[in-house]
C-alpha cells in the first residue's frame, strides 16, 4: 500500500542522490550545500575533528537547509524542492509551487519555519513560510524601487519580520511591509550586512564605509552605535545569545583576518580572535557556529567558527572524491 501510494505521488529520482542511503556516524554539526561537488552533506564531528559526510543529495545547483533541521530547498534542474529527512534512509522531495526564478542566496528564520530567497543581481526576493508541514511560497518581491545595488537581506528568528539593504542615492536599510513597499529604518552609505537580535527588537546593520554597526531598535526608541577600531575591511555581521544569555554580536574582518566578539549590553569586546586565513562571509551553521569562508575550489577546505571547544577558526578537510555506486533516489511527492 506504501509503494503504491509513493508512485501516486511520483517518481524516484536517480540523479539526484547517489543507492543506498549511507548511516551517519557521529554527531552533525549541520548540513551544507558543497558548491565544487554539487552535493549536500552533513559535517560530521566536533569542530576541529570534524569531517565531511558521504553525498546526501548529488548533481544539486543550489541547495540551502534550515538551521538545526534535516529539511531544506534544493534547486534541481531549475525545479525548486521541499526536501525533507537528511541523514535518514529515506530523503523525501516535493515540489513548492510558485517558485520560478533561481536565486543566488538564501536566509532562513532562526526557527527554520521560513526561508527567503533573494538575488542581488535581479534585485528580488521571495519568501517561503510554513516549513516543515506545508511550505507556501509568497510572490515575489521588486526591490529595485529602492534605487542602488541591493547588499543584504535578513529574516527574524519567526519568520515575520524581513529586511534589506541598499546603497546609491537612498542608501540606507529598508522594513519590507508584507510585499506593501518599503518603510526606511536608518540611512547608511555602505549597509553589507544585517542581522536581527534573539528577540526580533532589534536590526543590526553593518555599514563598510563608516566601518561601524548600528543597532536599531524596531520599536522606534532610537539607535546603538558600536565602532569597530583595528577592523578596516567588516565583511559580516551575526547577532547571537550566548549560554551566559548575553547579546553578542559577532564581526569579521576580510583582510584584517579577525573575528571580534561584542557584548551588546556593555559595549565592550568580549573577545578578538585572529584568523590564519583570510574570510570572506559569516553565515550561521551550527547552533554557536559560523562559516566564514565557504569551500569555492576542490582542493580548499571550508572554515568555521565556533566557540567550542575553544573560539577558535577549523577547518573542515576538502572532500576527497571517489567513484560512488549508485543509491535509491528521493521519493518525489506533491504538496
Amino acid at each position: 500500500m506504501r509503494s503504491a501510494s509513493l508512485l501516486f505521488f511520483g517518481l524516484i529520482s536517480a540523479a539526484c542522490l547517489p543507492a543506498q542511503q549511507p548511516s551517519l556516524s557521529g554527531p552533525v554539526e549541520a548540513y551544507t550545500f558543497d558548491s565544487p561537488t554539487r552535493s549536500l552533506r552533513a559535517v560530521i564531528g566536533i569542530p576541529g575533528a570534524a569531517s565531511f559526510g558521504p553525498a546526501l543529495l548529488e548533481n544539486v545547483e543550489f541547495a540551502s537547509v534550515a538551521p538545526l533541521q534535516n529539511y531544506g530547498i534544493v534547486f534541481e534542474s531549475g525545479k525548486c524542492l521541499f526536501v525533507s529527512g537528511l541523514g535518514s534512509q529515506k530523503i523525501a522531495a516535493v515540489p513548492i509551487a510558485g517558485v520560478d526564478a533561481r536565486p543566488e542566496g538564501m536566509v532562513w528564520s532562526g526557527d527554520g519555519s521560513a526561508a527567503v530567497l533573494y538575488s542581488r543581481t535581479g534585485k528580488w526576493f521571495q519568501s517561503i513560510a510554513g516549513f516543515p508541514a506545508a511550505p507556501v511560497a509568497q510572490s515575489l518581491v521588486d526591490v529595485s524601487p529602492l534605487g542602488g545595488s541591493f547588499l543584504a537581506i535578513a529574516v527574524d528568528a519567526p519568520g515575520k519580520q524581513i529586511s534589506v539593504a541598499v546603497n546609491g542615492d537612498a542608501a540606507g536599510v529598508y522594513q519590507a511591509n508584507s510585499g506593501q513597499g518599503f518603510t526606511s529604518l536608518v540611512s547608511m552609505s555602505q549597509p553589507i550586512a544585517l542581522s536581527f537580535s534573539s528577540d526580533g527588537k532589534t536590526l543590526y546593520a553593518l555599514d563598510a564605509s563608516a566601518v561601524q554597526v548600528t543597532g536599531v531598535s524596531l520599536s522606534g526608541n532610537g539607535f546603538q552605535t558600536f565602532s569597530l577600531p583595528g577592523i578596516a575591511n567588516p565583511v559580516g555581521i551575526q547577532s547571537l545569545i550566548d549560554s551566559q544569555n548575553r547579546q553578542l554580536l559577532y564581526v569579521i574582518g576580510g583582510s584584517d583576518r579577525l573575528l571580534r566578539i561584542l557584548n551588546v549590553a556593555s559595549q565592550q569586546i568580549v573577545m578578538d580572535v585572529p584568523l590564519n586565513f583570510q574570510p570572506t562571509m559569516l553565515d550561521q551553521f551550527g547552533s554557536a557556529s559560523f562559516v566564514v569562508a565557504s569551500r569555492a575550489q576542490s582542493a580548499s577546505p571550508l572554515w568555521i567558527f565556533s566557540s567550542a571547544p575553544l573560539p577558535a577558526a577549523y577547518f573542515v578537510p576538502a572532500i576527497q572524491v571517489h567513484p560512488l555506486q549508485r543509491r535509491p533516489g528521493i521519493v518525489r511527492g506533491a504538496l
